[in-house]
């Protein structure tokens, strides 16, 4: 099955995400080293997950919508919390920090330049600076690489597939 991807791409039987990042390589292992680290986050597999969910809703990519984390899964993360993630302020089962960091996600991805202090101050609540630094980085990096797949029509149709430590799987 190929994706309708809206560039050109090489030819071959990779997925069409892999085939765009061969157009350039230099840029592919910085976005690499940037996936790894990310996938080496300390925040809690829960969070995580939750968060990663919050920005593929607003990202409405297709592969993000529909993967999961084997880490979150494993730590007990539920279909009913990531399907309500959107809502996380009404609906119960979210943690406090859970609900600042789900916010704090939705307002990084759509209106950054007005984070306010009142917002981290409530982040600083929960988690420590290095750990503020580590979500905020987690979350542009699915914020890019969900935007790219998406708006480059890398997502539309693919089904991506990780094994347990978070590499890409090319050969499904």
């Amino acid at each position: 099955m190929h994706c309708m991807a809206r560039i050109e791409l090489p030819d071959g039987d990779q997925l069409d995400v892999l085939k765009a990042f061969a157009l350039r390589p230099e840029l592919a292992a910085g976005a690499s080293a940037f996936d790894q680290a990310v996938w080496a986050s300390t925040l809690d597999w829960r969070l995580h997950e939750l968060v990663r969910m919050r920005v593929a809703q607003i990202n409405d990519c297709t592969v993000c919508l529909s993967w999961r984390t084997p880490q979150a899964l494993e730590a007990g993360i539920d279909e009913e919390l990531l399907a309500n993630v959107h809502r996380a302020d009404e609906v119960e089962g979210f943690t406090p920090a859970e609900r600042v960091a789900i916010e704090y996600a939705a307002r990084f991805c759509t209106d950054s330049a007005r984070i306010d202090d009142g917002l981290l101050a409530r982040l600083g609540e929960h988690f420590d600076s290095g750990e503020i630094v580590e979500l905020t980085l987690v979350i542009g990096k699915y914020l890019a690489l969900g935007r790219f797949m998406q708006v480059l029509g890398l997502d539309q149709t693919c089904a991506l597939s990780f094994d347990d430590q978070g590499s890409l799987v090319t050969n499904g």
